[in-house]
């Protein structure tokens, strides 16, 4: 027994004077796990303090089996809880979130502690930690069983939509870009089910305070996340807000219009086109003309231009008797087009040989 004392105790004075941080393996468990065996606690805790004393942001590998020797063999943390600050920078940089991570499993308090640091430190212009946050909070022990840490990022996200504003458009892209990373996570169903939910309602509760003051990015924002998000099945409530909004748009703001629709599916470009020029019932065919345009680019035919201009038509618009010459010449012009895009197209699919070209027109 003296023998084998003296040789643990030569072992922890070569790991506290010689040992590599980044050759730290089963050695020094097994060194630590002898020291725990024979009663020598005091030097197991030496011997990883003197370690961990060592560590820096650098030596990550190092800190995770340091932390995972203190958590199994039930030792006092007391030396981690100290040196944790020091490894935690302010503002937090790439290296930061990294240590929590590594550390969130084996003393998740302290962890929880330093997160509410920076989330108290979040506000409006400066969502751009919460993702990091809310990916140090999966780690957080319990996570895929009962849901208590995805419901705390829950809380925190629903928090931060309740902040989001036209003034800051990239908030709102942090905060969907983070509920939809939640979307796809394996969480209970109770809890899993409220993101999507809040995704929606964040970008209802943001498209409804738009106004024609937000610049060209506070606009943009919500079609480039719907389109990210729900691909080409947006849910009708938010294409109704969306509407809406741009409805409210004078002429004036015309330009807001495009960049709200810059990103949408054809369809919803249409219908919410079609809302607009029926609420402002404008007087300028030129109006009418780079509508047309856009429809035209949007689904990529003319016969989208020519649909528009029959149903100005038809709602009897009063840019008709407003400029009859000009509303004219813009028909018979997509009218043409139309007709010469067709005609390729048969060309291209024989339609000629097979009986005539069809100059029906929808």
């Amino acid at each position: 027994k003296k023998a084998a004392a003296a040789t643990i105790s030569e072992l922890c004075a070569a790991y506290q004077k010689d040992a590599e941080l980044e050759e730290l393996g089963q050695g020094l468990e097994l060194t630590v796990a002898l020291l725990v065996e024979t009663h020598r606690t005091k030097d197991a805790l030496k011997l990883l303090a003197c370690l961990l004393s060592r560590v820096t942001v650098r030596h990550q590998p190092a800190l995770h089996e340091l932390a995972r020797l203190y958590a199994k063999h039930g030792l006092n943390k007391d030396a981690l809880l100290t040196k944790l600050p020091t490894l935690c920078s302010k503002p937090p940089d790439r290296r930061t979130w990294e240590v929590l991570k590594i550390v969130a499993e084996f003393i998740p308090a302290a962890v929880e502690v330093h997160l509410q640091e920076y989330i108290d430190e979040a506000g409006p212009g400066r969502f751009q930690h919460v993702p990091h946050i809310t990916e140090v909070m999966c780690k957080l022990p319990h996570y895929g069983q009962h849901g208590s840490a995805a419901s705390k990022a829950l809380l925190l996200l629903q928090n931060c939509c309740k902040q989001v504003t036209p003034a800051h458009p990239e908030d709102l892209r942090i905060i969907v870009d983070d509920l939809r990373a939640f979307m796809s996570s394996n969480i209970p169903p109770q809890v899993s089910e409220q993101f999507p939910q809040t995704l929606q309602r964040v970008l209802i509760d943001y498209i409804a305070a738009l106004g024609p003051q937000h610049d060209a990015d506070a606009w943009i924002a919500p079609g480039e996340l719907m389109k990210r998000v729900y691909l080409n099945q947006t849910p009708p409530p938010v294409i109704d807000v969306l509407r809406a909004a741009c409805v409210r748009l004078a002429p004036s703001s015309e330009p807001r219009l495009w960049q709200a629709l810059r990103h949408l599916h054809p369809d919803v470009v249409s219908s919410v086109v079609r809302a607009w020029l029926a609420e402002q019932d404008v007087q300028d065919v030129a109006i009418l003309e780079r509508c047309a345009k856009q429809l035209q680019q949007s689904f990529g035919e003319q016969a989208a231009a020519l649909d528009l201009l029959r149903w100005t038509q038809a709602k009897r618009l009063r840019a008709r008797e407003a400029q009859p010459e000009r509303w004219q010449a813009l028909y018979t012009r997509v009218l043409q087009q139309t007709a010469e895009e067709r005609s390729t197209s048969a060309k291209r699919s024989n339609a000629l040989s097979a009986g005539g070209l069809d100059m029906a027109t929808p």
